[in-house]
């Protein structure tokens, strides 16, 4: 079943779930099996993964500096074995997992949120806010915010192909030079963020935001079938997990 077909409850309880399971788990390879499972999950609904590169591809220095420095500095004395040591700086096993889980975790929420955004319309969002009786400008909040994340991604990658054309290097030697490589790219990044803000208010004040104080929809949201086959599939592996992690101790590093 494609993921765009999905009841956006179902999809929303669906990201509540991989949340709560991201964080129960503490072992990088639980981590590690719950994105390998999100993985095999989306590619058996017929999601689009190459997206996923372009999000990844500027965390994966910062991933690889996590670990690092998680390596030399995490106090884990149950796993304090020694991994190897370079003047006077000692990395350990236990630091070494504790910088893997951080990592997985921070990739599942990427993953999920990838997900998420690329197969839920906005109006599908401010549908289910409504029905939860949440303040307009909440819904307008957190739509706007999923939202603007792949046009970010967009205005993003043209940026860094125009600053390429006109000779920038994306990288830099050593921290600082790669710092600095990122000035031309931030700037007018930011200054585009600015811009499409403005932009979207002056058309919300178009189209009289705040003239009414409730929200009118389009349409109703419903459940079908396989929403709730959905649903009871994910409340089921939502909890296996946490009576593996708790239970039976599963998980745990």
């Amino acid at each position: 079943m494609r993921l765009e077909r999905l009841d956006v409850r179902v999809k929303i309880a669906s990201f509540v779930a991989v949340m709560v399971a991201l964080f129960a788990i503490t072992h990088p390879l639980g981590n590690g099996l719950l994105l390998l499972g999100m993985l095999l999950a989306l590619a058996a609904a017929g999601t689009p993964l190459r997206g996923l590169w372009a999000p990844l591809q500027p965390l994966l220095p910062l991933l690889l500096l996590i670990v690092a420095v998680t390596m030399v500095t995490s106090p884990r004395a149950e796993y304090s074995r020694l991994l190897f040591a370079v003047g006077g700086v000692h990395a350990t096993v236990g630091g070494l997992l504790v910088g893997l889980n951080l990592a997985m975790r921070i990739l599942v929420m990427v993953v999920a949120t990838y997900a998420f955004t690329i197969s839920t319309p906005v109006d599908d969002l401010l549908a289910a806010m409504a029905q939860v009786h949440a303040p307009p400008w909440l819904s307008i909040l957190v739509s706007t915010a999923i939202s603007f994340i792949p046009t970010m991604t967009r205005v993003l990658d043209r940026i860094v192909e125009a600053q390429r054309a006109r000779g920038a290097r994306a990288g830099g030697r050593g921290p600082v030079g790669r710092v600095a490589a990122l000035v031309p790219i931030m700037v007018p990044l930011i200054t585009s963020s600015i811009l499409l803000a403005d932009n979207l208010a002056v058309a919300m004040t178009n189209r009289g935001y705040g003239a009414r104080k409730s929200m009118t929809q389009l349409r109703d949201l419903s459940f079908r079938r396989s929403d709730l086959v959905v649903l009871a599939v994910v409340l089921v592996l939502l909890v296996a997990t946490l009576w593996l992690r708790y239970v039976r101790g599963y998980g745990v590093l």
